[in-house]
């Protein structure tokens, strides 16, 4: 039910698990371009890297932060999650590989890319890039192609300008231009 997002990008009911799904697929698509890398890594980053938006945004009755979403973040919320969720294993006698525990905890802060953008640290590991720019891919296609089919901008062929994206988008579809 939770949405990714309260502004910027699947910020409806249900768009976590949009977004989510969105970024495995494209994972699928583009593991056979980068064989070296970490699939069992990159994926189980994925799944997580966002999970804790579902204690970080209120959305019962429209969407809001939670105290707590608005004190740490989602990416602190997370790690907390999964650190906790490691301890559990490891007091069940299941312990995890700490170098497999701290590229997934590295994946989880670095995911935004930018300190700008709220990432306490940069990605330094192929896997963490990939996750990085698969996110940030699928965020941008939602807002723009939402963008471009509800902002109602001038009337014509552009929307408002963006300050997110820092630009006006172009709603003219050069195919549909073609055909006519």
């Amino acid at each position: 039910m939770a949405p990714a997002a309260m502004q910027m990008h699947h910020n409806y009911i249900g768009g976590l698990l949009e977004h989510t799904l969105n970024m495995l697929n494209v994972a699928m698509a583009i593991f056979p371009l980068y064989p070296k890398i970490q699939k069992d890594l990159v994926l189980a980053a994925i799944l997580l890297h966002d999970i804790a938006k579902t204690q970080e945004l209120s959305y019962k009755i429209g969407f809001s932060y939670t105290d707590r979403g608005q004190l740490l973040g989602h990416i602190i919320q997370g790690t907390q999650m999964i650190t906790q969720k490691a301890d559990d294993l490891k007091m069940d006698g299941e312990p995890i590989n700490a170098n497999i525990l701290d590229a997934l905890l590295h994946i989880v802060i670095s995911h935004h890319g930018q300190y700008d953008f709220g990432s306490p640290k940069l990605p330094c590991t192929p896997e963490a890039f990939m996750v990085t720019y698969i996110d940030n891919l699928d965020a941008k296609m939602n807002q723009t192609t939402t963008l471009i089919e509800c902002d109602a901008g001038d009337g014509g062929n552009w929307t408002t300008f963006q300050k997110s994206l820092d630009t006006k988008l172009y709603r003219c579809r050069l195919l549909d231009a073609v055909n006519e």
